[in-house]
């Protein structure tokens, strides 16, 4: 009897367990609707001049001249910094002052002003520009409109991966709003303010091809992706640590497979 009461008692105790484990992971959790998901490029497709879009969009990307080889989730672009580009086909990016986050991986030893993602006419606050900001040696994760910009410390040309995230918090209207991460770290703000309206009707988003006198992406490019919500640190640090497939729950035929995904919130 003793030992039947033993055993009941264990038996609670693990669903007691078993339950607070749920409910911490679940608590934990942060629902990404994926209608917040522009357009997902996962750079898998190994050959071709398509990039698929994993979002529900279907806004495939045209590869003009960059090769696949291996990246950091399976195999990711290399632009060799004299004419190649990818262009979002027919998609013109978030405008005005919406919210938005843009993730993408980059790996270059060229210090340059590397064009990484980009849309909206060369404009005074129309113009939406990430690109590398040059520091001596060095490079650095920038975001511009036309008249304003805002970038960070950490050295992004060092010939490793690094993981870049801009984020546009909900209720901003200039461009040192900003949030800028590298490697999951936030980066302290320098640059020239000025307020954003962003034209999101005039230029297709373009990643890799120069504007305004800087100079074409050199390098070694993957996961790149636009949302139209501004992502926290602890959704962009799963984007980071799992991949955009893991994270956003795309299946093998890169297609979001559902119409939820849980990031983990540590």
């Amino acid at each position: 009897m003793k030992i039947e009461n033993q055993s009941r008692f264990l038996f609670v105790w693990l669903i007691v367990i078993t339950f607070g484990l749920v409910w911490t992971n679940t608590s934990r959790s942060a629902p990404l609707d994926l209608k917040t998901v522009e357009f997902a490029y996962l750079f898998d497709e190994g050959k071709g001049n398509v990039a698929k879009d994993a979002s529900a969009n279907d806004r495939d990307g045209a590869i003009s001249g960059a090769k696949y080889v291996k990246g950091v989730f399976g195999t990711c672009l290399e632009y060799d910094g004299v004419d190649d580009n990818l262009v979002a086909t027919g998609y013109f990016g978030v405008g005005g002052t919406d919210p938005r986050t843009t993730v993408f991986w980059f790996k270059s030893k060229d210090t340059r002003e590397h064009s990484w993602v980009k849309w909206g006419p060369n404009s005074p606050g129309e113009k939406y520009y990430i690109r590398a900001h040059v520091r001596g040696a060095e490079c650095n994760l920038r975001v511009e409109v036309n008249g304003g910009n805002n970038f960070g410390t950490d050295n992004v040309c060092d010939g490793e991966w690094h993981h870049m995230a801009v984020v546009f918090p909900e209720g901003s209207d200039a461009v040192k709003d900003h949030d800028l991460y590298v490697d999951g770290k936030l980066q302290v703000k320098e640059g020239t303010e000025h307020a954003m309206d962003t034209n999101d009707e005039a230029q297709e988003v373009t990643m890799g091809d120069f504007l305004a006198h800087h100079t074409f992406m050199s390098g070694f490019f993957d996961e790149v992706a636009v949302f139209n919500v501004d992502l926290s640190l602890d959704q962009i640090d799963v984007i980071r640590e799992n991949g955009l497939q893991a994270a956003l729950g795309v299946d093998p035929q890169g297609k979001l497979a559902t119409s939820w995904a849980m990031i983990k919130t540590y």
